[in-house]
């Protein structure tokens, strides 16, 4: 749906600007004047960011954490956080599930429609409050959640920045050194005669080296990108990761996580299991355990018990395995599954930095003894010759 800029003049006489959601013009003018404003300008807007970061997200669940504790309908509350000044998308976006509400679309539904903006993990919680009407609840769940993933992300990007910088720096070391400087000084040291054993293998091996970095970030960015277009491609590419040490373990792990606070809020606002576990399985975007997981809901459906049911599955950890086992027999699975995804968490956080060390170390030593092959294969021939030239 396209995102229209507009500048009103408020009741009380006083300029504003924002974004909405709409189909035309008119249907713009038609809101704004719904709203008692005097519209100035409306402009279909060209570029505008659709990011929405977790702050934007947090306050926002905040501020209809806040105003349902104050008995404010939730549709009164997302009124009002939408009518003050931040992300333009958000707001608009906000604005446009207020629409929704009001004609009589269900609360999961208006934010589903949404999901460029709301993720899966959060689509799912509000279904539940949609069935349970434990709104208190499940805005709770839904801002633990956020800060959950807040301070994954935080800890990912501690733990990855220094990888990234090797990297940035390898690269621009190789297609310097050689992709273009590289070549030039092969073809003059085999053009000499008596040229050391080493440095004619760097020359030989220069060549190799750029097209393999050619070849590399062309499989990067183009080949992955259009291969995450078709369903056959993004199951290729779940099965090679899930095969790539570290990385596979990783990505189920945090797909568990989220699946267990899921489904743990579901199961405490007083869900069928059956429903609850669809909800949670809504929030795994990894195909190899999403399918998984669908054949355990099956097994469960048909009258196994949950435990037995789990500890068929090939990618469930065993201590989900264990808390599930636990919880079902102590009639505690919510409350079990819970701690489950907050032991996970807390391994997700160690592999993270794990995987951090182990690529700061493995590139920084791949970079090293590139340019050490290069500057020892290629240069220090001709520092000789210019020293031999100089006596």
């Amino acid at each position: 749906m396209p995102i229209y800029k507009y500048k009103v003049l408020t009741r009380d006489g006083a300029k504003k600007d924002g974004a909405i959601l709409a189909d035309d013009y008119k249907s713009v003018y038609d809101s704004l004047r719904a709203k008692l404003y005097s519209p100035i300008e409306i402009t279909k807007a060209r570029f505008i960011s659709n990011k929405v970061d977790l702050e934007d997200l947090s306050a926002f669940f905040s501020h209809i954490n806040f105003q349902l504790k104050c008995g404010v309908r939730i549709n009164e509350a997302i009124d009002s956080f939408a009518d003050c000044r931040g992300n333009k998308i958000l707001n608009a976006t906000l604005l446009d599930v207020s629409n929704s509400l009001k004609n009589g679309e269900s609360l999961g539904e208006s934010f589903q429609k949404r999901r460029f903006v709301f993720s899966d993990a959060i689509v799912g919680l509000l279904k539940a409050l949609e069935d349970s009407g434990d709104a208190t609840e499940i805005i709770s769940n839904v801002l633990n959640f956020l800060k959950l993933q807040s301070d994954w992300q935080n800890n990912v990007k501690r733990a990855i920045a220094y990888p990234i910088f090797i990297t940035i720096v390898a690269a621009i070391v190789l297609i310097l050194v050689a992709g273009i400087l590289g070549p030039q000084v092969a073809s003059l040291i085999q053009s000499c005669d008596e040229v050391p054993t080493f440095a004619r293998f760097a020359a030989d091996a220069t060549p190799v080296i750029s097209n393999a970095i050619v070849l590399f970030l062309t499989t990067l960015f183009a080949v992955v990108p259009l291969l995450r277009l078709t369903k056959t491609g993004k199951n290729f590419l779940s099965r090679a990761t899930l095969k790539t040490p570290k990385i596979g373990e990783l990505i189920v792990k945090i797909s568990i996580w989220r699946f267990c606070k899921i489904l743990s809020a579901a199961l405490k606002a007083k869900l069928d299991f059956i429903r609850a576990f669809d909800l949670a399985i809504e929030a795994v975007k990894f195909s190899p355990l999403e399918n998984e997981l669908k054949d355990i809901r099956d097994n469960i459906a048909d009258g196994y018990k949950i435990a037995e049911s789990f500890s068929e599955g090939r990618l469930i950890p065993r201590e989900i395995i264990a808390a599930v086992y636990i919880g079902e027999e102590g009639n505690d699975l919510p409350e079990s599954l819970n701690r489950a995804a907050e032991n996970q968490y807390k391994e997700i956080l160690f592999d993270i930095k794990s995987l951090g060390q182990i690529l700061s170390v493995g590139l920084t030593l791949f970079t090293g003894l590139i340019f050490i092959l290069i500057l020892c294969g290629l240069f220090y021939p001709i520092y000789n010759y210019v020293e031999i030239a100089g006596l």
